[in-house]
């Protein structure tokens, strides 16, 4: 372990940080706890994609549009707010938005070292970010990884820990480094994956947990009483996004809790699980129960719509994918 120190009292002013993110919930809700930490997020950064027969600028600030300003957080009836898209939740609270098309680029490196952050601080983001920009804070780049570092590196862990029938994951808060997940460790917390979560539902439980977790990281960091931890190579293990192949479960090989637990997660994707039945492959879109007592045979519902499927120990109801089909 390495223990750092910092030449600056944090006494002065907020640390500041550069939020790297996606538009989507997990992104939303991590920025959601620095904000209400008293961070000061200077400014958000999003991967954008070129438009075929244009050639943008490597960086431009996006506006925000009259329409956008009058959008209002979605409240449910305890009186807490949806995580909203991640461009709107910066402006609400004043903070600028870059579009970034080349993250190695010059005018990106400029228009990014103006903010003289801190820290870079990066949760679910879909490109890779050059040396260039890690370099840019002063205390390092920190990333929200939602599995037990070393275990699961790569771009969807979440993914693989239903496919491997893991019951519990975790969230790692990271230094991020040349290699892709494999900075050292700040802080982690394990979380368990109960029977029948979907993705959502622990992609929601990582990012909250993630968030909470950041925000210490980050005001240790910034007081120079952190502790870094290097990551154990030899218990390494990486995945790639999924593949088709992936979303194949070979029901004779698998129990029926993890049959199970697979289509439930993969429930909130739009991409039904298919189950390798003898020579067929049938389309899943969920499953209402298992059982891990002595098989069942395969037996329709009347309706046609729900399947009992025998694993290598036990069975699974499951709702066919509709219209219900069988791939040969």
């Amino acid at each position: 372990m390495e223990f750092l120190t910092s030449n600056q009292s944090a006494a002065q002013r907020p640390p500041r940080v550069l939020f790297f993110g996606m538009q989507g919930d997990f992104s939303s809700t991590v920025l959601t706890a620095l904000l209400d930490s008293g961070i000061d997020v200077c400014a958000v950064v999003l991967a954008a994609v070129p438009v075929p027969g244009r050639n943008p600028p490597a960086i431009q600030l996006r506006e925000q549009s009259r329409a956008m300003r009058s959008v209002l957080p979605l409240v449910q009836g305890s009186g807490a707010t949806f995580p909203m898209q991640l461009a709107q939740l910066a402006w609400n609270h004043h903070i600028p938005v870059w579009d970034v098309y080349r993250f190695a680029h010059r005018d990106t490196v400029a228009a990014l070292s103006v903010y003289q952050p801190d820290i870079l601080c990066v949760a679910c983001f879909s490109r890779l970010i050059p040396s260039a920009l890690l370099q840019l804070p002063r205390l390092g780049a920190l990333n929200v990884h939602p599995s037990l570092l070393p275990a699961l590196r790569g771009p969807d862990p979440l993914f693989w820990t239903f496919r491997e029938g893991h019951a519990t994951t975790g969230v790692t808060i990271h230094f991020m480094s040349a290699q892709m997940d494999s900075g050292d460790i700040l802080a982690q917390e394990v979380i368990p994956v109960p029977d029948g979560v979907t993705y959502e539902q622990l992609e929601t439980r990582c990012a909250s947990t993630g968030g909470s977790l950041l925000v210490t990281s980050i005001w240790q960091l910034y007081k120079g009483s952190v502790i870094r931890r290097v990551q154990d190579e030899a218990n390494r293990s990486y995945y790639s996004l999924p593949i088709a192949e992936d979303f194949i479960v070979p029901v004779a090989a698998w129990d029926a809790r993890r049959a199970y637990n697979f289509v439930r997660g993969m429930s909130s994707w739009d991409t039904p699980v298919l189950f390798s039945i003898e020579e067929a492959l049938v389309p899943v879109r969920d499953c209402s129960s298992y059982s891990l007592d002595t098989p069942c045979p395969i037996s329709l519902s009347q309706s046609a719509g729900e399947v009992i499927v025998p694993c290598r120990v036990g069975w699974v109801h499951a709702v066919l994918d509709a219209p219900a089909r069988v791939v040969p």
